[in-house]
């Protein structure tokens, strides 16, 4: 198998160099893989891969049996390992029993089939929160999932795992920084002197048990072909709704003096407008703000899930995407997760700690995915 030219090769500091020539009068070049690395990298992926949501799925089962078939044997990590051996891992580790009486073709479909459902559908799910864990951990290469398609009994399929440098943009420097305040005036916010202790980085994480309506953004719905017009045309017909009906006070005033006429169009005016903007108005407002509050028929109990837009440099494509953001918190060690401000910041996100939410509070960058404390 042929490495792409992408993937590079790590040192036992795990920082990413090129492949040195071996035989540079033949043209063929070799590179050194750094075997701890690559275990390393496996370890702390198949680690996340088991509190997923999604662990008890074949198609993470598939992908935890390759990780542990990389710990034992990392040197063939880029190589890659037939479907066999993947099925033996899984039916060993993970499901006792499965594809162990089927023939060698089926077993190939069956891991071929889950195979495509990691890469198509989980692995996209959980590449960016992948990535924000390992940069967290220090290390600067993101795991590659791949197959190499074989040609003939004597070369089958494999399943390879290589290591892929993160961007230079993405390698994020902490950088100790005074304390903002809010609104560029400190009312009764302590200021606190940035450290250690009051500095926390969010972690991107995927919006479990989602309804069916509100499962389309949390797979991120695209804002391109007949969706963007689907999505444009529910706005115009809110904003319709309740322009009309906010004529209906001065038609009213036309038509009849009457304090109680006048009162009840005013009242069903004010209603539509707060259902509409309670609705879809975040949506509406969302390409100002980048992120904000998920409306009510996203939320959760906890009310914690936000909405993105994501575009271009930053993301691939464009799109909107339910999310949930979460720290620990340096000062007691519970989960610091991204909400609204409420009353005494309002039209903010900060972050709260579910053990201390009034008195362990920080910013929200959704950019820099960082914060410092400010109560």
């Amino acid at each position: 198998m042929s490495i792409a030219p992408s993937l590079m090769t790590v040192t036992s500091r795990i920082t990413v160099q090129a492949a040195l020539s071996e035989h540079p009068d033949n043209g063929v070049e070799r590179g050194f893989v750094d075997t701890q690395a690559i275990v390393l990298a496996a370890k702390r992926l198949d680690e996340l891969a088991s509190r997923w949501p999604e662990s008890r799925y074949l198609n993470v089962a598939v992908l935890r049996a390759l990780l542990s078939l990389v710990q034992r044997d990392p040197e063939r990590a880029q190589v890659g390992f037939d479907a066999w051996e993947v099925a033996a891992a899984v039916r060993d580790e993970y499901v006792r029993g499965w594809a162990a009486n089927d023939l060698r073709e089926e077993v190939a479909a069956k891991v071929r089939e889950h195979w495509q459902k990691l890469i198509g559908q989980t692995w996209p799910k959980k590449e960016e929160g992948v990535r924000q864990h390992l940069q967290g951990a220090g290390i600067e290469f993101m795991p590659v999932l791949s197959r190499d398609e074989g040609g003939g009994q004597g070369n089958p399929t494999r399943y390879c795992f290589a290591l892929e440098p993160f961007e230079a943009e993405d390698r994020r420097v902490d950088e100790e920084r005074p304390f903002e305040p809010v609104d560029g005036k400190v009312s009764d916010v302590s200021v606190c002197v940035s450290s250690a202790r009051q500095q926390i980085s969010y972690i991107c994480e995927d919006v479990e048990d989602a309804s069916w309506l509100a499962r389309t953004f949390a797979q991120g719905f695209q804002l391109a072909g007949w969706r963007r017009h689907v999505f444009r045309g529910v706005l115009l017909f809110g904003i319709l709704i309740v322009g009309l009906t906010a004529l209906l006070v001065p038609m009213t005033l036309l038509v009849t003096r009457s304090v109680s006429g006048i009162a009840n169009a005013a009242f069903a005016a004010v209603v539509f407008g707060y259902v509409f903007w309670a609705t879809l108005g975040t949506l509406l407002m969302l390409h100002r703000w980048r992120i904000a509050l998920a409306p009510w028929w996203m939320q959760s109990v906890d009310d914690d899930r936000l909405v993105e837009w994501r575009c271009p440099p930053r993301h691939t494509d464009k799109s909107i995407k339910a999310v949930r953001y979460t720290a620990k918190c340096p000062l007691c060690g519970g989960k610091v997760v991204a909400r609204s401000g409420g009353f005494m910041l309002p039209w903010k996100l900060v972050g709260r700690c579910e053990e201390a939410p009034a008195a362990h509070v920080f910013s929200f960058d959704h950019v820099r995915r960082d914060g410092h404390r400010i109560m």
